[in-house]
């Protein structure tokens, strides 16, 4: 039961939800104890409360999962650079930054069969929109540049 109230991917949503299932209201405060959990009766609900929180999480996986892959795109630039003397510009995409775009495409796809998606719908559906998106922006430059 500790580790089912100190699990890091317990969000408001999911106290709410404890709190609905089973009258317990816990306020989830950095000097939150155990004693307290036990003053007003967790324990008695014990397996809801576990529950909750292998559901939790599962979803904390799909939110850590999300936060890496815009992380990783944080820090990719872009390179366009003149090409000769014609006045124009070409755009250098590495081999990498294809792979790892094809790599995140794929996850993000995965993460949306997963069966706790649920809090994170909108953020995966306009994820893997911006991840299309850029592959087709790739794919068309590249296609202009030839």
């Amino acid at each position: 039961m500790i580790l089912a109230v100190r699990n890091p991917g317990m969000r408001q949503r999911h106290w709410d939800d404890l709190y609905e299932k089973t009258g317990v209201k816990i306020q989830m405060t950095p000097v939150l104890t155990f004693s307290r959990c036990l003053d007003l009766g967790l324990e008695e609900h014990a397996e809801v409360a576990v529950r909750l929180s292998e559901e939790a999480a599962k979803e904390y996986v799909i939110e850590q999962a999300l936060d890496k892959m815009e992380a990783e795109w944080d820090v990719v630039n872009m390179e366009v650079s003149p090409y000769k003397n014609t006045g124009t510009y070409i755009m250098k995409v590495t081999d990498e930054m294809v792979q790892m775009l094809d790599d995140h495409i794929v996850a993000t796809q995965q993460l949306s069969f997963s069966p706790f998606k649920g809090a994170f719908e909108n953020r995966l559906a306009e994820w893997e929109s911006k991840l299309r998106l850029t592959q087709q922006v790739l794919e068309e430059w590249a296609e202009c540049q030839k």
